[in-house]
């Protein structure tokens, strides 16, 4: 049994070794995927071009990956389709205020919710007045009175 995994092992690093990480097809069809993931889709409202169906989507994709392969950068292509479809597909926040402000509200919600749990944990507070001495001498002192002795 041991012979057997430590082959099966060997052949697993062999196989690996074999299969280069970076070559160019690879790089390409990563950098293709970054791209439809950061781009969002004129054809489908909402979704990325790699997570929209629309047959005009996959044409753009397909455009990324034809353009990687010709070495065109990934920048270029992106400036290509920003211009050509508009600002709205740019799905990445380009500036410090679009990062800024989803954390913040996620921030301050997250606050919001801690004083709110806070609150329903909390004992509540008395709405009786405390009992006034004399009342307590005079309950203490009927109390006496009804005692067996």
């Amino acid at each position: 049994m041991p012979r057997t995994l430590g082959i099966l092992l060997g052949l697993s690093l062999l196989a690996s070794a074999c299969m280069p990480a970076n070559d160019p097809e690879t790089v390409r069809a990563r950098q293709a995927n970054e791209l439809s993931r950061n781009l969002m889709s004129p054809f489908c409202p909402g979704r990325t071009l790699a997570d929209c169906g629309s047959p005009d989507a996959a044409v753009v994709r397909d455009e990324i990956r034809a353009s990687l392969r010709a070495g065109e950068s990934p920048d270029m292509i992106q400036k290509r389709i920003e211009t050509r479809f508009g600002e709205h597909v740019i799905g990445v926040p380009q500036q410090g205020i679009g990062w800024a402000l989803p954390i913040s509200v996620l921030l301050i919600g997250a606050l919001l919710g801690g004083v709110a749990l806070l609150r329903m944990v909390q004992r509540p507070r008395a709405t009786e007045p405390a009992i006034p001495p004399e009342v307590e001498r005079e309950l203490a002192r009927e109390l006496d009175e009804l005692e067996p002795r």
